[in-house]
């Protein structure tokens, strides 16, 4: 997903419509009109592509962050997708927690049938999910598609499971860094992932460029204490927000809860997560569990508000028809908590409360001497200054912040800035540059002697 070229057209209240299938997108150029890429259902819907075999051996997915899996849906399923588990994982809680987005299964639409009247009808049942083909990769391990060898070689940024690749085929080399960085949990990571491609005599490599125009980053590490000393200087609640699938950022919120003797409160989606990592041997040793002594689980009242009503009169069979089917497992926990837990030691929490969630403040009323912490990106765009806004009229209202310019921000990229690209770039001593995920190419040439640019729809020649 092209986000930024995606929110010039599409929005909130502005959706691509599912019935015209990728034809919204091709409109404004935001999908590759590429022959043999698409389901079959929705290509044959708008009259773009009668391909009856995939033109695509595969697709290696680097990580689950939207701009790079939103458009997953729109894939041919029998072209397989190799991802890593932690990306697997991702998928797997943004399908099972969200709408109707389909990452490891899919839903085939538009069937019709003859019925007995011999009138075409609408298939029932379109809400059957199919897996898709995932192939879960392991980091380090070479494997084969088709001729070329590819070596998944992991990476640091702000999700777990990031894979820098390195393609070995028999005309080049090429190298594609994902997303990364130095500055976070798993920085020896992308060293490796350096030296690995300087020993490959690399070819090409597509280099990320996010952010080479700043200067420097800070560390997480930075983050962690940051939360410590504004935690330590609150005698009431505080409220926090960050990425919810950044798990080295809930890990930082989680060490300065234990560390100012404090419990960490989570809502029902990193719960989630946090449960199918351990489901993993990988992940489990390095993120706590759902049901750890220092986490809560925050249950909100849903659409009857029940969870908090006399059982007596509502039976327990009710109060569950209150929420989804994956979220009913955490009614359960001993470490649940209501907003009424929450307001009753507010000294004793921090509460993790998304831009989305700030309507649960009615109900926990922070009290006075109560802090607020910014732990996201500052906005780069005005829909999202506006929200800022928004946000910072909500917190002033519950006493949270004095005015719009008072609040705690603490925060660190999941990209290198330029310094950590030119180490990327000269560290790993290809012949050819290709910038990616940047707008400002002339940094590369600063660094490299050979830079291509290349823009949608171009082929390059190797």
């Amino acid at each position: 997903m092209q986000m930024g070229k995606a929110n010039q057209y599409f929005g909130e209240f502005m959706q691509p419509r599912n019935l015209n299938g990728m034809g919204d997108l091709f409109e404004f150029d935001l999908l590759p009109r590429l022959k043999g890429l698409y389901r079959q259902d929705f290509a044959k819907h708008i009259n773009f592509d009668d391909s009856k075999e995939s033109a695509f051996d595969a697709i290696i997915l680097s990580h689950a962050h939207l701009d790079h899996a939103a458009y997953l849906h729109y894939i041919r399923p029998d072209i397989p997708v190799y991802c890593s588990e932690a990306s697997k994982i991702i998928l797997q809680t943004l399908q099972d927690t969200g709408g109707k987005e389909e990452y490891l299964t899919f839903k085939r639409r538009f069937q019709v049938k003859t019925n007995k009247k011999g009138e075409k009808v609408r298939i029932q049942g379109e809400d059957a999910a199919e897996p898709r083909k995932v192939v879960q990769t392991t980091d380090y391990k070479r494997f084969s598609i088709d001729s070329i060898e590819v070596e998944p070689l992991p990476v640091d940024h702000s999700v777990p499971g990031v894979i820098g690749l390195v393609l070995h085929t028999s005309k080049a080399s090429i190298a594609y860094t994902a997303d990364l960085r130095f500055h976070g949990r798993r920085g020896k990571d992308t060293e490796r992932f350096v030296e690995r491609c300087k020993k490959s005599d690399i070819d090409v490599m597509l280099c990320e460029g996010t952010r080479v125009k700043e200067t420097s980053s800070r560390a997480e590490s930075d983050v962690e204490k940051d939360v410590k000393d504004v935690v330590n200087n609150t005698k009431g609640l505080v409220v926090c927000s960050y990425p919810p699938r950044d798990l080295d950022r809930l890990l930082s919120f989680y060490n300065a809860a234990k560390e100012t003797d404090r419990d960490l409160v989570i809502d029902l989606k990193q719960a989630y997560l946090l449960k199918l990592c351990q489901e993993s041997d990988t992940w489990k040793r390095i993120f706590p569990k759902p049901t750890d002594k220092r986490i809560r689980v925050y249950v909100p009242r849903k659409d009857w508000g029940l969870i908090d009503k006399d059982r007596d009169y509502y039976s327990d069979r009710v109060v569950e028809q209150d929420y989804d089917m994956w979220e009913r497992e955490f009614l359960d926990y001993r470490n649940s908590v209501t907003y009424r837990d929450v307001a009753a030691k507010q000294k004793d929490m921090i509460f993790y409360c998304s831009d989305y969630q700030l309507n649960q403040l009615i109900d926990i009323r922070p009290k006075e001497h109560s802090s607020y912490i910014r732990s996201s990106t500052e906005p780069f765009n005005d829909e999202m200054a506006f929200k800022e806004e928004r946000v910072k009229r909500w917190l002033i209202h519950f006493g949270l912040l004095v005015s719009e310019d008072d609040w705690e921000h603490s925060h660190v990229s999941g990209h290198g800035s330029g310094d950590q690209i030119k180490r990327v770039i000269e560290g790993a001593n290809v012949k050819t540059l290709i910038p990616i995920h940047t707008e400002h190419e002339e940094y590369h040439k600063k660094w490299h002697d050979d830079v291509r640019k290349v823009t949608p729809n171009q082929t390059i020649n190797l």
